[in-house]
């Protein structure tokens, strides 16, 4: 897995841009600058007036957009959470032992990719409004894990409690493997991060076809 800047396909943000852009889509400009800016520099250059700077208005203006600072950091989160999810529901059926790999790789890969997004989604507070952004991804990973052990025979409440955990056990090993991974600490395990994978979806999956 090569990293790659996340902002591939967002052009640079020009004053023109802005002025052509209207309601929404001036939102998305200055969630799609504030990514750019995160990506580059890191969480602390990531302010309205540096924002505004690259869009070429002033910081006041930023304001009818978005909740000042926080709510800045809410939206670069919810954007965060929509690619992730987005790259794991098309990366992963659970039916076979590639489709639980793919997940896990995108995962990864997403991680790797945008390792300041990921640190902000995960490391930073999270206030109650956007929670449903972290309930929404798991609850496809749980429906999907449902799905496969339902049709291992599991049944009722023993189904719904069973998906809940194998479903967290998943999640919870590959935030571990990804943390790892951005911080560079996976070079004590000396092996390659497939490798890695196989091992932990044979002790974190349900049984795999």
């Amino acid at each position: 897995m090569t990293p790659t800047p996340p902002t591939t396909g967002i052009p640079k943000p020009t004053s023109k841009r802005w002025h052509r852009a209207g309601g929404e889509h001036r939102k998305e400009l200055i969630t799609q600058t504030a990514l750019r800016l995160l990506h580059q520099k890191g969480l602390d250059a990531v302010t309205m007036r540096a924002v505004a700077g690259k869009l070429g208005v002033g910081a006041m203006t930023l304001y009818t957009y978005v909740d000042g600072q926080n709510g800045l950091h809410r939206e670069m989160v919810r954007t965060g959470f929509e690619m992730l999810n987005q790259g794991c529901a098309e990366n992963s059926t659970l039916d076979t032992d590639e489709g639980w790999r793919g997940g896990a790789r995108n995962y990864l890969r997403f991680a790797m990719e945008n390792p300041n997004l990921y640190k902000l989604m995960f490391d930073h507070f999270m206030s109650d409004e956007d929670k449903d952004l972290l309930h929404g991804g798991f609850q496809h990973l749980f429906d999907k894990v449902k799905g496969r052990l339902s049709c291992e025979g599991y049944e009722g409440e023993n189904l719904d409690r069973e998906s809940r955990a194998r479903a967290g056990r998943f999640w919870i090993a590959l935030h571990g493997l990804a943390m790892l991974a951005i911080a560079g600490r996976l070079v004590v395990l000396e092996g390659g991060l497939d490798e890695l994978i196989d091992d932990l979806l044979i002790h974190v999956a349900p049984d795999r076809a």
